[in-house]
């Protein structure tokens, strides 16, 4: 599959580094021997405060344990409201995609807000808040099936490169239906609340689809494995002949 990437470690090694600039008794580290008390201390003063904490990561693990277990084609529960899926056909029925049947084409007075650049997608899905997003763009170029991997990481150093607050994770390459499909996942920052993305690439007729699903953030855990499950649904149909050339109904072509 994809890399991780941590890349928050800079910001803390740069408190590290400020702490050890400071005059020895105004540093702020502490000893294992005083972390130790103090945690002592904790459990002493409440004894129970140790099985809170076991139980509260156990409480987390088997919930996103439940989460990472759905699938899209059983339906899902997220913060509980259900969601059923269906396969919904884009750019002529080219393109395939499962979707929630929930989700309709996003008001263009709410698309402009959310998408304030003249060149947003051309296909935008929402839910009924407008707080989860698919999206869909054609994009006119020249590639080979081989060349998506590479498209992926020239899209990622744009990014990275027009905003470097953003926090890249996982990322990949998967060959689904026999065609590669590069994504990336990443945490933009906004006015509001941060957003959760996942975009992904795959050629058609030699021009780039780029999908990218979006949530708040604060969302992320319950949706990051449906959006991509959402991503492994992609198909890439053959075109269909011209009507003329078509067989005519109940009967054998002329």
């Amino acid at each position: 599959m994809g890399k991780g990437y941590i890349l928050n470690q800079p910001e803390r090694v740069a408190k590290e580094e400020n702490n050890i600039n400071r005059p020895i008794e105004e540093q702020t580290y502490k000893t294992s021997e005083e972390e130790a008390s103090l945690s002592n201390g904790k459990v002493a003063e409440n004894p129970e405060y140790m099985d809170e904490q076991i139980r509260r990561v156990m409480n987390q693990i088997e919930e996103q344990e439940e989460l990472s277990s759905q699938n899209i084609y059983e339906g899902i529960t997220i913060n509980d409201k259900h969601y059923e899926f269906h396969e919904v056909g884009f750019f002529e029925d080219r393109l395939k995609l499962h979707i929630p049947t929930t989700f309709v084409d996003m008001p263009v007075n709410l698309a402009a807000i959310k998408y304030p650049s003249s060149d947003r997608p051309q296909i935008i899905r929402t839910d009924d808040t407008g707080g989860v997003n698919i999206t869909l763009n054609l994009i006119p170029n020249s590639i080979e099936d081989e060349q998506i991997p590479a498209v992926k990481e020239g899209m990622k150093a744009i990014l990275m490169r027009l905003n470097p607050s953003y926090l890249f994770f996982e990322e990949g390459v998967e060959i689904l239906e026999e065609k590669s499909v590069g994504f990336f996942e990443f945490k933009s920052p906004t006015l509001g609340d941060p957003l959760f993305n996942l975009m992904f690439f795959v050629e058609m007729d030699h021009n780039v689809i780029m999908g990218v699903f979006n949530c708040m953030y604060s969302e992320y855990r319950a949706w990051q494995p449906i959006a991509r499950q959402i991503m492994q649904s992609v198909r890439v149909c053959p075109k269909v002949p011209e009507q003329a050339d078509m067989p005519k109904a109940g009967g054998k072509q002329s």
